[in-house]
């Protein structure tokens, strides 16, 4: 039985001659879509089939369709991942992750505008603090566990989620909001109006997965390709402080669920 299935399967990738890239949109679609161009040109390339970039309406509806087989390959965060794969970890199939100056992991990081006189976490008690999304891994998880671990996340008087990065940044900057959690690198970004009070530990940076419906004969032929150095280059499309890829396996998403398990047991809303 299971040998027809696989054959089955396997039959209809080599049917099909559109397949689907879905990406959560961290920043505005366009962007998305514009710094993952060079990686799904890539991919089509090496496997010889069209694809498609695709992204969801929001967190939750894109992990969705990671999770219900929509996307036949992807590019998702870590949370994101660790929560499409809660049911059953043979629905996504990981290919290889970015890799970066910090062995491939990356930080988040909790913001405050230039001339604020919020200096570190204690200052934060009684201020108003903007999440990104629910589900994202530097906008919320990991900062809201290092709020947690210094007794803060019930002393700020106000929180929201706002959606996006880039969105949480400008919010800060307008002054909408006293402090906010970010990537560190769209920290970076604005740079000239917001300060890092304080960085969350390092966690895994985002990763190209495929769906358990594609062939482990062409997940194994992305992964060689974008292992060779000629794939740096497209891994720094993604992210300018990309070293190129590596390889991922499910064990280094552990630590990371075992905090997403805290937040949520320990969460204020």
């Amino acid at each position: 039985m299971k040998t027809v299935i696989l054959l089955l399967v396997i039959k209809s990738f080599l049917i099909a001659q559109t397949l689907s890239f879905g990406a959560i949109s961290t920043v505005d679609k366009s962007v998305m879509k514009k710094k993952l161009s060079p990686l799904i040109r890539y991919i089509s390339q090496t496997i010889s089939k069209d694809l498609k970039f695709e992204t969801g309406f929001d967190y939750a509806d894109t992990i969705e369709k990671f999770r219900d087989g929509t996307y036949d390959f992807g590019f998702i965060g870590p949370s994101p991942f660790v929560i499409a794969t809660q049911k059953s970890k043979n629905r996504l199939k990981i290919i290889a992750g970015l890799n970066n100056e910090h062995n491939g992991d990356f930080c988040g990081a909790i913001i405050v505008r230039k001339n604020s006189m919020i200096h570190n976490l204690s200052d934060l008690k009684g201020k108003t603090f903007a999440f990104g999304s629910p589900k994202s891994t530097l906008s919320y998880f990991m900062p809201m566990d290092l709020l947690q671990k210094n007794s803060l996340d019930h002393k700020i008087s106000h929180f929201v989620f706002l959606g996006k990065h880039d969105r949480v940044a400008k919010y800060v900057i307008m002054g909408k909001y006293d402090a906010g959690s970010i990537k560190e690198s769209v920290a970076k970004k604005y740079s000239k109006y917001v300060r890092i009070i304080q960085k969350t530990e390092g966690v895994p940076d985002f990763i190209i997965v495929a769906s358990s419906k594609i062939p482990d004969s062409v997940v194994k032929k992305i992964q060689d390709a974008l292992l060779k150095p000629e794939a740096i280059k497209i891994a720094k499309a993604i992210k300018a402080s990309a070293t190129g890829f590596r390889l991922r396996t499910y064990s280094d998403y552990d630590a990371l669920k075992k905090v997403m398990l805290k937040v949520n047991a320990n969460s204020v809303e």
